[in-house]
């Protein structure tokens, strides 16, 4: 049951990408997909292992392409000194390494919904038990704010699927939780948005 919403849930996000990005499309007309931009940023993100709640801290760096979709890398790792409520309450750490895709609705408004996705490996370590690999997806929804043309804060929840825990004292689901996430972003994006003379937005090079 826990696989088969696991997929379910990838398969929705997936699936509400290819809508959103349609419907952007549209809105916007025909509009190139080159490199538009490059940036970094730092996450702080606020999540739960087991029924122990911690706090993530990392950066991510990537390419824009078209002015809404982002491609790149991101890490981060367990911030908090924290032990799980196991076998003589077991110290716990974890670290995140894998890609990131982020797509922008509307990215020329000051306030904008974005999607992202971020997917690769993960690695615990829990006291006795030593260290242990598994898969990481984690798929978000959020907004993202156009402070200044070079900095945006990012504001989304989400949720962390873990599989392929061995732990003997843990499981997929006990290393899974939700998420709640800010982001600031520093970079540069070139080209711009201009109105046409049927007002329709478009894509300038």
């Amino acid at each position: 049951m826990r696989t088969r919403s696991f997929f379910l849930a990838v398969a929705f996000s997936f699936a509400a990408f290819s809508v959103f990005s349609q419907r952007e499309e549209t809105v916007l007309g025909e509009r190139g997909w080159g490199l538009s931009g490059i940036w970094g940023g730092y996450s702080h993100q606020y999540t739960t292992y087991g029924n122990t709640d911690a706090f993530n801290r990392g950066g991510f760096f990537g390419f824009e392409f078209g002015k809404s979709l982002f491609v790149g890398w991101t890490h981060y790792s367990l911030r908090d000194d924290i032990t799980l409520n196991l076998n003589d309450n077991q110290r716990f750490d974890f670290r995140f390494n894998g890609g990131r895709i982020g797509y922008s609705f509307l990215p020329y408004k000051a306030v904008h919904p974005q999607l992202n996705v971020e997917l690769g490996r993960g690695r615990a370590k829990l006291a006795g038990e030593g260290n242990d690999d598994m898969f990481i997806i984690q798929p978000s929804a959020g907004v993202e704010i156009n402070v200044f043309r070079w900095f945006r804060i990012g504001l989304e929840g989400g949720y962390r699927f873990a599989r392929n825990v061995d732990y003997v004292s843990l499981n997929d689901s006990d290393l899974s939780g939700p998420f709640a996430q800010a982001s600031l972003k520093l970079g540069f994006s070139w080209g711009r948005y201009h109105k046409r003379t049927d007002y329709k937005k478009n894509y300038e090079d």
